[in-house]
């Protein structure tokens, strides 16, 4: 789970740089909603597998950095940007 946690801080750092603007949300949110993300997403996809939760498999990693990347994109070029 802990490897999923990092994932997803590393990912929304990275959203955070390659999208900064001074009109963008707290820099603490987007690193938020990329742990979250990738949290949730490494849990479902081992759940979907019949793992335990809190395991570490290549699925659920994977799964967890692209679903928070994906969540990240969507929400820095659609949905922050509207206001």
């Amino acid at each position: 789970m802990a490897a999923f946690l990092v994932a997803g801080a590393i990912l929304g750092v990275l959203a955070r740089v390659l999208r900064h603007d001074p009109d963008d949300p707290n820099p603490v949110l987007t690193v938020l909603v990329g742990v979250v993300a990738a949290a949730v997403a490494g849990g479902l996809t081992n759940l979907l597998l019949g793992d335990p939760v809190t395991s570490l498999g290549a699925w659920s990693f994977t799964a967890s950095c692209v679903v928070s990347f994906v969540v990240l994109g969507l929400l820095e070029g659609v949905w922050w940007r509207r206001s």
